[in-house]
């Protein structure tokens, strides 16, 4: 793809060559023969007709350069495997340096809203990342939404009196955009480019300003399918939490980032008591009822910042971050009363089961400095509230030097 933009570039740039060397030949086959023919008044003024064509010439023959130059940048840095969180970040630095713009801003709509906000940007004020809140109907960004299409700065000012500039307006804000560029995913603007430039002749450059446009709604659409099956590949299809190969990669980052930090963190191992007695009652489909309730008590009880996935069979895993024993114990305990006071249906029965929970505790890096050490720990303190008699969290016993238990 690189080759196919540079080719014709390259072509252009031979040809502004040619005119170049042609003028610079015109200029001193006249300069040898007009001393006789004009006035100087008439020659000087014909030299800075040709001075002037040059120059302009030359910046055209340096943006062709620029442009072979930076384009085969742009769709490397946005072909690879990306997180969507990264695009705006490289779509905004790309377009500050390849259009010289003073402002450059990667507006998106705000969670949960029909509104836009600013999710990247240079030139803007720095509280307007993810506060400012401006209404898509409205202003140069409306134009630009409505029609799916580039909206420069001259089509807006000339149709103004159709497109309403409200408060909640980019105009109103201050910001007054040379070109506005939508980035289009399934025929949804996900996001709009807002370009201010005070060097180049800006609407000049809409081709290029499409392209990177249809650059950013490929890398979105390829980053969306790339986390959709990822994300699928990661949940459990049953309880809806995370699966055991996710949790193995997690649990190895967050291990690193309790030591870069210095944080205490604490694994929760735990199971459901007597679970096979219950599949072999009432049969699997009954089993599987129950986790998929118990994901979801799971789910809408852990904190933002922790992640819980099934371990395996009636076996799951809470990690939880930035939690020393204490904390994670009474979490712990708190989760194991609520499954205590839950009444589990089953089909075919008329009367709910209720079910208990085992769990043992370790915590990072009392009971082990790396994810091998604190999952058997874990195991081993889970084993010692089985034969304590269940339903009962215990915590792992603290490691010695050697890495035996104390």
């Amino acid at each position: 793809m690189g080759k196919e933009m540079i080719s014709p570039l390259l072509a252009v740039a031979a040809m502004a060559g040619a005119i170049l060397g042609f003028l610079l030949g015109w200029i001193m086959r006249k300069s040898a023969t007009t001393g006789t023919e004009e006035d100087p008044a008439r020659l000087r003024r014909s030299y800075q007709e040709l001075s002037q064509e040059m120059a302009r010439t030359l910046e055209e023959l340096s943006r062709k350069r620029e442009i072979a130059i930076s384009i085969p940048m742009i769709v490397r840095s946005l072909s690879g495997k990306l997180p969507i969180s990264a695009i705006p970040a490289i779509a905004v630095r790309f377009t500050k340096d390849f259009f010289h713009a003073s402002q450059v801003g990667f507006f998106a709509p705000a969670k949960g809203e029909n509104r836009f906000t600013l999710i990247e940007g240079v030139g803007f004020p720095p509280d307007w990342k993810g506060n400012l809140r401006i209404v898509p109907e409205e202003g140069i960004l409306g134009m630009a939404i409505e029609n799916k299409m580039v909206a420069t700065r001259d089509e807006f000012l000339t149709g103004r009196i159709q497109q309403a500039t409200g408060p909640d307006s980019l105009e109103k804000k201050g910001v007054t955009a040379d070109l506005v560029a939508p980035v289009i995913v399934n025929s949804k603007v996900v996001g709009v480019l807002v370009i201010v430039s005070d060097t180049l002749r800006i609407n000049n450059e809409i081709p290029l300003v499409s392209m990177i446009a249809d650059l950013l709604s490929n890398a979105f659409q390829q980053a969306t399918t790339i986390e959709s099956v990822e994300q699928s590949a990661a949940i459990d299809p049953l309880t809806k939490v995370y699966t055991r190969g996710y949790f193995a990669q997690r649990f190895e980052a967050e291990i690193r980032r309790a030591k870069n930090y210095t944080q205490p963190l604490t694994l929760l191992l735990f199971d459901i008591d007597h679970f096979k007695k219950v599949n072999d009652t009432y049969g699997h489909p009954a089993g599987d009822r129950i986790l998929v309730r118990l994901g979801q008590i799971l789910s809408q009880n852990i904190r933002s910042s922790d992640f819980v996935a099934r371990y395996g069979g009636e076996e799951f895993v809470v990690v939880m971050t930035a939690a020393d024993k204490e904390q994670a114990y009474i979490f712990a305990d708190n989760l194991r009363i609520k499954v205590e006071g839950t009444l589990f249906p089953i089909p075919g029965q008329d009367l709910p089961l209720r079910l208990t929970i085992s769990g043992g505790l370790a915590t990072f890096p009392e009971h082990g400095a790396s994810t091998t050490e604190l999952i058997r720990t874990a195991d081993e303190a889970l084993y010692e509230a089985k034969q304590a008699g269940r339903n009962r969290i215990v915590r792992a016993q603290q490691l010695g030097l050697d890495g035996m238990p104390l």
